[in-house]
C-alpha cells in the first residue's frame, strides 16, 4: 500500500466509524436476538477489525504524521464506541427491571459480610437489589434467597433521596434452584394486598 491508497483506505475507515458504526450499534442494541440484525453487526466490526489491521501493517512504513494520528483517533473512538455497547444495554436492562417492582426480603453480601436488603425484580439473567449502600460497577454480589444462593456483578447502583440504593446485579450462571426460588418470592409478593409496584 502506498500513501495515496493509505490515504483513501484511511478515510473509508473513519467513514464507518464515524458514520456507520454509531447507527449500526444502536440497531443491533433495538433488535436484539434478530439473527439479521445481529449478522450485518458482525459482519460490520469484523470488516473494521480487518481494515485496522491492514492499515496498521503499513503504518510505519507509509503513514505521515497527520495520518497515523488520525489512525490511532479513529481506532480509539472505535473501541470507545464498542465498549458503550455494554452501558447501554445496562441501562435498556436496568428500565426493564425499574418497570415492575416489588419488594421481597433477601441477604446480600458484597464483602464485608451479610446485610439484609429487598428483591424488587429479576429476571433471565438479573437481579434489581435495594441495598443500604452504594456498590462499585463491576464489584462481586454475593445473594441468599431463602437459602438458595447466586452470585453476580453489580451493573448499576444508583441512590434515592430517601437514602435507599437500588443496584441492578448481573447473574453468572445463576442455579436454576435459586431463579425458580425469586420467580416464586416475587410471584408471591406481587399477590399481596397493596403492593401493585410502581
Amino acid at each position: 500500500m502506498n500513501r495515496e491508497e493509505f490515504e483513501r483506505a484511511l478515510k473509508d475507515f473513519e467513514a464507518l466509524i464515524k458514520k456507520k458504526l454509531p447507527s449500526m450499534i444502536n440497531t443491533y442494541l433495538a433488535n436484539r436476538g434478530n439473527r439479521e440484525f445481529e449478522a450485518a453487526f458482525t459482519h460490520l466490526v469484523e470488516t473494521l477489525e480487518r481494515n485496522r489491521k491492514a492499515l496498521l501493517k503499513d503504518l510505519s512504513r507509509v503513514a505521515k504524521l497527520e495520518q497515523r494520528i488520525r489512525y490511532f483517533n479513529a481506532t480509539n473512538n472505535m473501541d470507545s464506541q464498542l465498549r458503550s455497547m455494554g452501558n447501554r444495554d445496562a441501562i435498556k436492562r436496568q428500565m426493564k427491571l425499574r418497570r415492575h417492582r416489588v419488594h421481597a426480603p433477601v441477604v446480600y453480601d458484597v464483602g464485608s459480610g451479610p446485610e439484609d436488603g429487598g428483591l424488587l425484580n429479576v429476571d433471565d439473567t438479573g437481579l434489581l437489589l435495594e441495598t443500604s449502600e452504594k456498590v462499585s460497577i463491576d464489584h462481586e454480589v454475593r445473594v441468599v434467597l431463602d437459602g438458595k444462593k447466586a452470585r453476580g456483578k453489580a451493573m448499576w447502583s444508583i441512590p434515592d433521596e430517601a437514602g435507599r440504593v437500588e443496584t441492578g446485579v448481573k447473574l453468572m450462571n445463576p442455579p436454576e434452584e435459586f431463579m425458580q426460588e425469586a420467580r416464586k418470592v416475587l410471584r408471591k409478593t406481587a399477590k399481596k394486598p397493596g403492593n401493585t409496584g410502581d
